[in-house]
């Protein structure tokens, strides 16, 4: 009986582990690795020190993977009310007890120098809680009534952040909600209204001054960066300079002229994506869109292949978060987009924001782990 059971444990573990995603592991894996490398390049002659926290925040985010891909996603589902009360008591306590940087009040203090930014937490709290959400309503998404309060679930934390004030994240808020009430079902010509309401709402925060001087300075400087090349538009130009100065085959690996001299405003944290270009070329930064390419890939075969629709909109969710950050920090950095403040998954310095990347990855496996057909 105990030769049995112990054959019994070792199939199971083999079938657990056909089950993992491996091309998502290892594109994961390899987005990591090139994140680290421009990271260090990024920092190394100014402050070494960065990279160390990097390496820190990379070491307790892999074991925050794995405890997220052994728990069963149901568990959240269970849930959901509890989370979705901690997101807003989260978003509440930054307000009153957070750190204020920069003009903006986004970040808790934590012992060692480290700080904790929770608007980026709340982008997972919301997914998992928006799926829960529409997975329970059903049909009843393409009812007024349900569309609405699909909404409403979105504002509420969308609008805590907003407060911060954090115009970028609160539209990463918008997208996600978009992207999962599109997979839940809502009726196409309510979603496009939503647009419409959505512009109309933009120019009214305009017109009222209820943006910020430096939010609307932004998008001023994106129609025409060189009527204040030196505060507004000056993001702008030097990423142009930086990008251009690259041409096909880069400066070469640590040796970035704007990048060295500093030029590069934020050149770790949301311009990384400037120093790939300037130092690996167009070639550089094609090949880290197209690895970018395969990991939003693996995350959409998976989306397409789960049976429980709570797994689907989960991973839903998460495809819209990644695209809609790899979209806007490159097209902002190349001027597509305003300036908005939007980090590069895995690219970027940030522990929070590393961590729920990683997060994200740990809930796709378990996702995996419980909806992969096994062969044997």
């Amino acid at each position: 009986m105990a030769t049995q059971a112990t054959a019994f444990g070792v199939l199971t573990e083999r079938l657990k582990l056909r089950q993992i995603d491996y091309p998502l592991l290892l594109t994961t894996t390899l987005l990591i690795g090139a994140g680290l490398a421009a990271l260090y390049s990024a920092t190394y002659p100014w402050s070494p020190a960065i990279f160390r926290k990097q390496l820190v925040w990379l070491g307790l985010g892999v074991v925050l993977a794995l405890v997220m891909a052994s728990i069963h996603p149901s568990m959240w589902a269970r849930y959901s009310k509890l989370l979705y009360t901690l997101n807003l008591g989260m978003l509440v306590g930054v307000l009153l007890f957070g750190a204020e940087r920069k003009g903006a009040q986004r970040w808790l203090e934590l012992p060692g120098g480290f700080q904790l930014q929770p608007s980026e937490f709340a982008k997972i709290f919301l997914i998992l809680t928006l799926a829960s959400w529409l997975a329970r309503q059903g049909a009843a998404i393409r009812t007024p009534k349900g569309f609405l309060l699909s909404m409403v679930h979105m504002a509420a934390p969308a609008l805590l952040v907003f407060k911060q004030p954090d115009l970028g994240t609160s539209i990463v808020f918008g997208a996600l909600w978009f992207a999962m009430v599109y997979l839940a079902g809502a009726r196409t010509r309510w979603l496009w209204l939503t647009v419409v309401a959505g512009a109309l709402g933009f120019a009214g925060l305009w017109h009222f001054d209820i943006l910020k001087d430096y939010q609307k300075a932004r998008l001023v400087s994106f129609m025409n960066p060189e009527a204040d090349p030196q505060q507004s538009g000056y993001h702008i130009l030097q990423a142009r300079i930086a990008v251009g100065s690259g041409q096909l085959v880069g400066k070469g690996y640590l040796h970035g002229t704007q990048k060295n001299l500093r030029y590069i405003p934020e050149q770790h944290t949301d311009f990384i994506f400037v120093v790939v270009a300037e130092e690996l070329g167009f070639v550089g930064a094609v090949g880290l869109l197209g690895l970018y390419g395969a990991f939003l890939y693996t995350i959409w075969r998976l989306m397409t292949r789960t049976r429980e629709e709570y797994h689907r909109l989960i991973a839903g969710g998460i495809l819209a978060l990644f695209t809609f950050h790899l979209l806007t920090n490159v097209g902002m950095t190349i001027g597509l987009f305003p300036v908005v403040g939007i980090p590069l998954p895995f690219i970027s310095y940030g522990g929070t924001v590393l961590w729920v990347s990683l997060l994200a990855v740990g809930l796709l496996q378990a996702i995996s782990l419980r909806e992969s057909p096994v062969r044997i």
